[in-house]
């Protein structure tokens, strides 16, 4: 069994994510910046921009932007704070977002993939033989019956003069409250009453027409 091809929805998500690569290997260290005296220090490090407080070490909490902050160039700490950081490629919140959009792409492609899946096996479901118009005679009713089927499965029709709505899942038709087994045979398909076998319609390909009479 061939593998199915991925929709043209799909496949532009499979290589952005793919494109947007693995996450950066973690290129990072720790470092220890403590404020002696509630006093401001300065601990030089290549931060990257990228810093993560990794263990708070001081009784004063540390609070980013309140006693504790960085630059490129290092870690700052003031007013009691002390901890453990780590700086550089791997660690912060960029890191984190570079990692959530990576993740949600490959998760966007898995759920987009996964309903094209499930549109095509309706169309499956559906065979292109069974889609279309036809017409037939419903003897147990007395009236003329024709149908329209579209590609997804969805039914609408006229039973003499009542219209109705319903659905084909596979060979299973529902057409306003008859449910119908049906099979194909030439150019139509006949359909047989699931509750009662001999209730049977034998339909042809054909243009919609309308009808008078009884009804579904």
């Amino acid at each position: 069994m061939q593998p199915r091809p991925l929709s043209r929805a799909v496949a532009p998500l499979i290589c952005l994510a793919l494109v947007a690569g693995p996450l950066p290997a973690n290129a990072n260290q720790t470092i220890r910046c403590e404020s002696y005296n509630n006093g401001y220090n300065f601990c030089s490090a290549n931060t990257d921009n990228r810093v993560e407080l990794v263990r708070q070490i001081s009784n004063t909490d540390c609070r980013e932007n309140r006693n504790w902050g960085y630059s490129r160039s290092g870690v700052w700490v003031n007013r009691g704070c002390g901890a453990d950081f780590r700086v550089g490629r791997g660690s912060g919140s960029n890191d984190k977002a570079a990692a959530a959009a990576v993740v949600g792409l490959i998760g966007l492609a898995a759920i987009a993939a996964a309903a094209n899946n499930q549109n095509k096996h309706a169309q499956e479901d559906v065979g292109a033989w069974s889609v279309g118009s036809f017409s037939g005679y419903d003897e147990r009713e007395g009236v003329d019956v024709t149908l329209r089927i579209l590609p997804g499965g969805a039914v609408s029709g006229r039973a003499g003069r009542n219209e109705f709505s319903g659905s084909l899942d596979g060979n299973r038709l529902q057409a306003g409250r008859q449910q119908f087994r049906i099979s194909r045979s030439g150019s139509g398909f006949v359909a047989v009453d699931e509750r009662d076998s001999g209730h049977r319609v034998v339909f042809q390909r054909s243009y919609e027409r309308h009808y008078d009479g009884g009804g579904y």
